[in-house]
């Protein structure tokens, strides 16, 4: 088991070992800071300013393939939204 990340609807998941690996990809991928959580209907996960509407971020914990085991809880929410960097896109 381990977490699960996708950005946007067409993404791939991909798997990660831990909430520092997962807040570290993705502000690689400069998605931003969150702006809330989803959960349920859309799927389990956050927005962020640039990742939001049908794009959002689904983040939790699974199994081996991808399967919801859990949302995040709220210290993993908490560390999320402190390691999430403000990214400006250039237009």
């Amino acid at each position: 088991m381990s977490y699960w990340i996708r950005v946007g609807d067409q993404g791939d998941y991909q798997p990660v070992d831990d909430i520092a690996a997962a807040v570290e990809c993705l502000n690689e991928w400069r998605v931003g800071e969150c702006t809330g959580w989803v959960e349920g209907g859309r799927g389990v996960g956050l927005e962020t300013t640039h990742c939001y509407g049908c794009d959002f971020i689904s983040l939790f914990w699974g199994d081996a393939n991808a399967n919801l085991i859990r949302p995040l809880d709220e210290l993993e929410r908490a560390d999320v939204e402190e390691g999430l960097k403000h990214v400006r896109l250039s237009s």
